[in-house]
């Protein structure tokens, strides 16, 4: 892989602070372009979920805590807790998924993340990072599928769309789907113009016009 190959696997900003923002944010509507990881207020969850209480909602501000002090095992113990105790929210086991890929369990990442999916399909953050686990694993078919699936439900998901692209520009060699992806990604972040740069090149290679 060349460096610039390199360059576009290791774009993506803090997967672990990025998907505990917007885990904790709530995942109803669909995420747009990323922004700051920040600590939030409330972790609501899907709308049938049960309310969060105040002692829950300090314990998961605690567990970030955790998580930013890299004191991951006992993160995990108090993620594994509070999905414990908050059986029908997907944010607990997404934000245990993503200690687990901090302390490299990508088999309990992703037993956490497919459980996040059962409580609520579709979610963006557990299909996103879900995706991201396959393509490590070199299960690359799984992983444009769980993007697809993400896709379906929140089209607008602009780290999706990115992540789709190069799994299909530089895994899958399928330049159609990644420049279509990259595309769809630009429009929600047009400054970025690294991925400009990929589309170009992509397009040049690939023997496509650039937009009219």
């Amino acid at each position: 892989m060349t460096p610039a190959a390199n360059s576009r696997t290791g774009m993506a900003p803090p997967v672990l602070l990025l998907a505990l923002a917007l885990a904790l944010q709530g995942c109803t509507t669909a995420p747009q372009a990323p922004r700051a990881p920040s600590p939030a207020a409330s972790a609501q969850g899907p709308a049938a979920a049960a309310p969060v209480t105040p002692q829950q909602q300090a314990d998961l501000d605690a567990a970030m805590a955790l998580v930013k002090a890299a004191q991951y095992d006992r993160a995990a113990e108090a993620f594994a807790r509070l999905a414990a105790a908050l059986p029908d929210n997907p944010i607990p086991p997404i934000n245990l998924a993503l200690v687990h890929k901090q302390q490299d369990k990508p088999e309990l990442a992703e037993a956490q993340l497919r459980k996040a999916l059962a409580i609520e399909p579709g979610n963006p953050v557990a299909g996103n990072e879900l995706a991201l686990l396959y393509r490590k694993a070199g299960r690359f078919s799984e992983a444009r599928t769980a993007y697809e699936q993400t896709l379906a439900k929140h089209p607008h998901f602009a780290m999706a769309h990115k992540n789709l692209g190069v799994l299909c520009d530089l895994y899958l060699k399928d330049y159609a789907c990644a420049i279509d992806h990259y595309q769809r990604y630009a429009e929600s972040a047009p400054n970025d113009k690294t991925v400009q740069i990929w589309i170009a090149d992509l397009q040049k290679r690939n023997g496509a016009k650039g937009p009219q």
